[in-house]
């Protein structure tokens, strides 16, 4: 079992089983929405995702298309404001930022993407596979929920 939570502990969750790989994106509005230069994104099979408690403490911000898909949401704690799992009726994968687990997720960073958008002052030290946008489309989680 996995465990996660907001910095105020307001919003628990658990997963049980293996999540993602950690993909490492330097997208701008990721580090605008983290105020760091990446997200540390992994995601989990949704029927494996259980929310513990303080659903009711989550606050949705879904940005406009600036240029092109995927859109932009972003779950948070409407206390503490740190970001939560999002949860999405069209997928089959809950996406969260790994810094909000609790416990070792096993799964370590596989790569880099978006970096055509690197924070000039961000200097990458590892060997990782890169992208200057986003990886080849079969190279993504796939983003409808199978019936």
């Amino acid at each position: 079992m996995i465990r996660g939570s907001c910095l105020c502990g307001g919003i628990r969750f658990e997963i049980s089983g293996r999540v993602t790989p950690i993909q490492i994106c330097h997208a701008r509005r990721c580090q605008k929405t983290t105020g760091s230069a990446f997200a540390p994104e992994a995601a989990c099979r949704a029927d494996r995702f259980r929310w513990i408690a303080g659903e009711d403490l989550i606050q949705v911000y879904e940005a406009p298309l600036l240029r092109e898909p995927p859109p932009l949401r972003r779950d948070f704690c409407r206390v503490c404001g740190s970001p939560v799992p999002v949860v999405r009726e069209d997928s089959d994968f809950v996406g969260f930022m790994v810094g909000v687990l609790d416990d070792d997720p096993g799964s370590r960073p596989f790569r880099h993407i978006f970096l055509g958008q690197r924070a000039a002052w961000d200097e990458l030290s590892d060997d990782l596979p890169r992208f200057d946008e986003r990886p080849p489309a079969d190279q993504r989680l796939p983003q409808r929920r199978s019936s």
